[in-house]
Parts: structure tokens; sequence; C-alpha cells
């Protein structure tokens, strides 16, 4: 029976608390697959937030799954912005247009990652996110 459980799919979940919203004063935008022009450089406007599922498990009732944001922005601005939206979604009892989330807890704190630009940094933090079958 366990095998025909549907769970809110998380990346849309965190799509819909995050896109669209101002943190450090820049509106964010949330993608699952980086915008590059033809020569492979990334293109803004920035700051860009990658979210991907790193696995998780399963329960006889509820699921977690472990979750990466990644942000790129020039500077600071990078860690600074996965920080304030760590402030922003991380709690209990979260409703979203696709589904509901028990909760979704800091994994991994931001911290800055090596990038290979003059102009942009990285910054990457996990999440566990809770969720229960819809």
């Amino acid at each position: 029976m366990i095998d025909g459980l549907v769970f809110p799919d998380v990346r849309e979940c965190l799509n819909d608390l995050i896109d669209g919203t101002e943190h450090l004063d820049e509106t964010v935008r949330m993608v699952w697959h980086l915008p590059a022009d033809d020569y492979g450089s990334l293109q803004g406007p920035f700051p860009i937030v990658l979210v991907y599922t790193n696995g998780g498990t399963e329960g006889f009732y509820d699921r977690v799954d472990r979750v990466t944001l990644e942000c790129y922005a020039p500077g600071t601005q990078a860690v600074n912005t996965l920080e304030s939206i760590k402030a922003f979604i991380c709690g209990t009892g979260i409703e979203t247009t696709h589904g509901y989330l028990d909760n979704i807890k800091s994994d991994q704190v931001p911290e800055d990652v090596p990038y290979a630009s003059d102009t942009l940094n990285k910054a990457s933090a996990t999440f566990t996110v809770t969720s229960r079958p819809l």
C-alpha cells in the first residue's frame, strides 16, 4: 500500500515559497536549470537560486527529502541571500500551492563555494523537507 503514495514535489513547493521574493532588496529568481548564453556563461538578472534534490528517506507516513539550494550573485550577496532565504523558509506547517510541508530544517548552513568567475560568487545550503502524502 505504501508504494502507491504520492508526495508533494518539494522543488515545486520551494519554488512557490522562494521565486519572486525579495531578499537584500533584490528579487530572487529560482530555477531548476541554470540559464546560460551560447558561451556557457550564466545569464542574469541575479541572484539566481538553483534547486535540486539529493535523495532522502521515506517512512510509513512521511517522507524526508534533502534539498540543496545554490545561489549565484555578485560578491557576498550570494551567501547573504541564502542566509535570508533560510530564515524565510525554515519552520513548520508550511502550505504551498503544490502541497503541504510538515517542516523545513537547515541541514547545512549557507557557505561560500569556489566558483570560477570574475564577477559572480556561489553559495550553497542544504535543507531537509518533511512531507506527508497528498
